[in-house]
């Protein structure tokens, strides 16, 4: 019963579901409470470049690769990392993915 009733939903449903503002408070919200844990684990792994360069990215996927083409809201913690970041890091305890992996959890 419930996969009959799952199945009905369209996919313009769903999309139009996941571009409503609470859907993108909610993502902005989770992501403002990352942002200083990965900066003070940066600082804390002896990365301060990489933990000033940490900001939000917001935006949409496009949702080509998925079959129904659904298109999810995102907003997620990353850093360009440049040549003269890893030299000023050359130091730190964690590797970047270590320090992004570490703040998510919590």
């Amino acid at each position: 019963m419930v996969q009959k009733q799952l199945s009905q939903i369209s996919t313009k449903k769903l999309n139009e579901a996941l571009q409503t503002a609470s859907v993108k408070a909610a993502l902005n919200d989770r992501a403002a409470r990352l942002l200083p844990r990965a900066k003070a684990t940066a600082y804390s792994a002896g990365a301060r470049e990489f933990g000033d360069a940490l900001k939000i990215e917001r935006g949409t996927r496009p949702g080509t690769s998925a079959k129904e083409g659904m298109k999810r809201t995102f907003a997620r913690v990353t850093a360009e990392v440049t040549p003269e970041m890893k030299k000023a890091d050359i130091g730190r305890k964690l590797s970047y993915r270590q320090i992004l992996r570490r703040s998510s959890y919590g």
